[in-house]
């Protein structure tokens, strides 16, 4: 995929997700209904209680972390670039945030998608916002030097920017506590790291090293 297309998947994507997660809230689905909270039983603590715009939330976001997860696995072998390496590597360490929202969707009682596979077709419930196709992943898998690190880091932009307009999202309409809190702590975390993708497409560009 080219740079000039992911570019203009990076201009549209929070709108793409956020326009997504709309549809999805006025469809029927297996959460509460669209700015409700779902019935909890007595026993249940209150901070169970969970809206479509959560489950969303939550299965989107899995989708985008395990798919930056396998962009990370590609770094190797394809790229001396150290920036990019010690990066991939900081993706690799993370699980908890995947993590807690399988727990998340448990206690929901929500199916989730099974896990991802880099070029497969989006299971159901999966926005495809940020996500990559076949496509993507058999020319990223051929690529090496300065024309994986063009496509490796175009990839991560967009998938980074449908990852903060989710957070967003989650914010400003999820009932439950739980993933509000969390979509907090990793919207603070990928704002921060989606600057320094950016930062370093920036440098590489101006140093003629994207291509």
């Amino acid at each position: 995929m080219t740079s000039r297309h992911y570019a203009a998947a990076a201009a549209t994507a929070g709108a793409a997700v956020i326009a997504a997660v709309t549809l999805a809230a006025c469809g029927t689905g297996t959460g509460a209904s669209p700015g409700t909270q779902a019935p909890v039983p007595a026993s249940a603590s209150a901070t169970a209680a969970f809206n479509t715009a959560d489950t969303t939330f939550t299965t989107s976001m899995l989708g985008l972390e395990e798919q930056a997860a396998a962009m990370a696995g590609t770094v190797t072998g394809h790229t001396v670039t150290p920036e990019l390496q010690q990066f991939a590597a900081h993706v690799r360490a993370r699980a908890g945030g995947a993590q807690r929202m399988r727990e998340l969707a448990g206690g929901w009682h929500q199916p989730m998608p099974a896990p991802y596979s880099p070029g497969a077709s989006l299971p159901a419930g999966m926005m495809g916002a940020g996500m990559m196709d076949a496509a993507d992943w058999a020319e990223i898998s051929h690529e090496h030097g300065q024309s994986f690190n063009r496509h490796w880091l175009d990839a991560m932009i967009s998938s980074y920017n449908a990852e903060v307009a989710l957070c967003r999202h989650e914010l400003g309409s999820g009932a439950s506590t739980q993933a509000r809190a969390l979509a907090r702590a990793m919207l603070t975390e990928r704002q921060s790291e989606l600057a320094q993708l950016q930062q370093w497409h920036h440098d590489m560009h101006q140093m003629g090293m994207m291509g």
